[in-house]
């Protein structure tokens, strides 16, 4: 028997409407035991190099792992993996919720989508059973109007993830959203899902596989619900205003990302004190059976036209679309929020495309004519939601905005591109890289592109205001002096490479990293546990990290082989050449002669050639030396 697992992956050909079972050996689990690290190999196997991500070559993957989908702390999230359209690369995104447990139930561990439909199309899988219908009568309806219409239908123990307009536009950075609000956001999943004319997964009945001691997974999820009352950051999480509610409390030490980045005032900042949120905190949209509780549901009742169960609020909005675009209404955050979920957009990419528009603007490359009479400008939420309406729809020039900050930079062209903020052709996030070297470091080299936990912000390390905790679980990964959070060299390398293959670990999981280490309340130790507790294995966290390092060499390997390399491993020249203009980091500017010497030795650090290439050795050492013939 195997427990944590089913032993069987659904392929399922859209074009065909067919479906087939593989059925990997133990070995596959224990090398390629989930997340993206598994979604990465059936890219690299079963695609060739170069295929149009919006077209019916590529695949669309989605997956929990050998331990995440159960009902427990950190274990309730999933991952859907793809070739993106924003970077033609690998795509990664992950989601909580309790969609993910249902598909760990559906019966099978991972549903790998080929092809596309040649009209609408849902998928429906019902105690293990695959059928398709006909999504003609959902096409054009909102995520939350689609799932109503579903469970109508197929009954209210259903769990839906589901494309809203802007996937069915294949707007670049169209989300996924499963249970009406919980975001599979970034690298344009929904879009891929869209062009395949697959509007909803529903997934309905199932079990569970079998845990191989379910007492110590119990144990270790009551010793957590207590743990986490003596963590501050656990407890930030969980009580009132909760994690999306930072950008006051905590975007000023590391300096606030405002206008595009180009400045760090903000004439607002009173709008995000938590006596603006709270009147309007209505619930929490729970992960069953993780007591954190991280997801706050922030809906203004005078937004009588939108469904406040499509309110749960993540933490990237409150900063893209916040400060970002100068957005002075803490209401206004929630209704962007709410479309967004409703919509299926990105609210990171949105927020930094919209603000790439509105400073191209501002400096007379674009003029109001050319935004169809829109005057998009900062702190003008107004146009910013008419213009998210457009992009939705590819309605004009949103049509243009709809392929993102780095593609609409190339159309509008006259120098834009030096506003449009991304890496890899991946809109950036609203946390400072130039105060925070580990995140720069990141936000540059990492296979997947810019991401907020792409590991331990280095604000939690700094020698002045970093959390009094955060060396105890990270002593176990090397890291052991807290260094300035701005500071770039060896030392920070070293310590990025151990927090970012821990991150890693935690994608190809699909550990939640709002639970664990190393700052909040499940250690490396307890992950290893959580492991062992549920697969039976005999497991170490040595083991563990290596799933996160393997990831990372595998994914990189996927970029090498479509075309990306060193050159695309670098931020924005702002960072470079624009130093932050005010705060407690003011002067502090990216200093790139250093920077490139920090990934030149990460890469020795990986086990990578200085193209950034994983070594043959390298390769063996993690039995991926197939891809040296791949």
């Amino acid at each position: 028997m195997t427990y944590g697992y089913h032993g069987a992956v659904l392929h399922v050909d859209m074009t065909t409407q067919t479906t087939r079972v593989e059925h990997p050996d133990a070995n596959f689990y224990r090398i390629y035991a989930g997340g993206g690290l598994m979604g990465t190999y059936y890219l690299l196997k079963e695609t060739r190099a170069g295929i149009d991500p919006l077209g019916p070559d590529n695949l669309l993957i989605f997956n929990n792992s050998v331990v995440a989908g159960y009902p427990a702390a950190g274990l309730v999230r999933y991952i859907v993996t793809t070739k993106s359209p924003l970077t033609n690369g690998i795509g990664e995104t992950r989601a909580e919720g309790r969609w993910a447990i249902s598909l760990k139930m559906c019966g099978y561990d991972a549903i790998v989508v080929h092809g596309a439909a040649s009209s609408p199309t849902g998928l429906l899988i019902h105690d293990g059973a695959v059928s398709f219908f006909d999504a003609t009568p959902h096409w054009g309806k909102t995520v939350g109007q689609t799932t109503d219409i579903l469970e109508n239908q197929y009954g209210t123990d259903i769990d839906v993830a589901a494309i809203g307009p802007a996937g069915e536009h294949q707007v670049r950075y169209a989300n996924i959203v499963s249970s009406r609000t919980h975001q599979a956001q970034r690298h344009g999943v929904g879009a891929v899902m869209g062009a395949k004319n697959l509007k909803a997964i529903v997934l309905k009945g199932g079990a569970l596989p079998p845990v191989a001691h379910p007492e110590k997974l119990a144990a270790i999820n009551a010793t957590f619900s207590r743990d986490i009352e003596h963590n501050v950051l656990s407890m930030w999480q969980k009580n009132l205003p909760g994690f999306a509610v930072w950008v006051h409390t905590h975007g000023l030490d590391a300096a606030l990302n405002t206008h595009n980045y180009s400045t760090a005032q903000f004439g607002h900042l009173e709008a995000y004190e938590a006596s603006q949120w709270l009147p309007h905190a209505i619930g929490v949209s729970r992960c069953p059976g993780c007591p954190n509780d991280c997801m706050k549901i922030y809906h203004n009742a005078a937004d009588t036209d939108l469904d406040p169960r499509a309110s749960a609020m993540h933490q990237e909005v409150s900063g893209t679309l916040g400060p970002n675009i100068g957005t002075s209404d803490a209401r206004v955050i929630m209704r962007f929020n709410n479309l967004c979920n409703q919509w299926g957009l990105d609210p990171v990419s949105l927020g930094f495309t919209l603000s790439f528009a509105m400073e191209a603007h501002a400096n007379g490359l674009i003029s109001t004519a050319d935004m169809d009479g829109i005057d998009l400008t900062f702190g003008d939420h107004t146009a910013a939601l008419a213009m998210m309406k457009k992009i939705t729809y590819r309605d004009g020039f949103g049509a243009i905005l709809a392929e993102g900050s780095q593609r609409a930079a190339a159309q509008i062209g006259q120098g834009s591109e030096r506003y449009a903020m991304h890496v890899k052709g991946l809109e950036i996030v609203p946390f400072e890289p130039r105060s925070q070297s580990n995140l720069a470091l990141g936000y540059a080299t990492a296979p997947i592109g810019p991401r907020y936990d792409i590991c331990e912000h280095d604000w939690d390390f700094d020698t002045q205001v970093g959390w009094e905790h955060s060396l105890d679980y990270s002593r176990t990964l090397g890291i052991i002096e807290r260094i300035p959070m701005e500071f770039v060299g060896a030392k920070k390398v070293r310590n990025y490479k151990a927090l970012h293959n821990l991150w890693s670990a935690a994608d190809a999981l699909a550990f939640c990293i709002f639970a664990i280490a190393p700052t909040r309340a499940i250690s490396l130790q307890t992950m290893t546990d959580m492991l062992a507790a549920v697969t039976g294995w005999e497991t170490s966290s040595h083991e563990l990290l290596r799933f996160g390092e393997r990831r990372t060499h595998l994914m990189r390997i996927y970029n090498t082989r479509e075309g990306l390399g060193r050159a695309d491993d670098t931020l924005p020249e702002r960072f470079f050449t624009e130093p932050i203009d005010s705060g407690a980091k003011q002067g502090v500017v990216i200093d790139r002669a250093k920077f490139a010497d920090a990934i030149s030795l990460y890469y020795e650090m990986m086990g990578w050639d200085q193209d950034g290439v994983p070594l043959a050795g390298t390769r063996y050492d993690h039995h991926i030396e197939w891809t040296l013939q791949a």
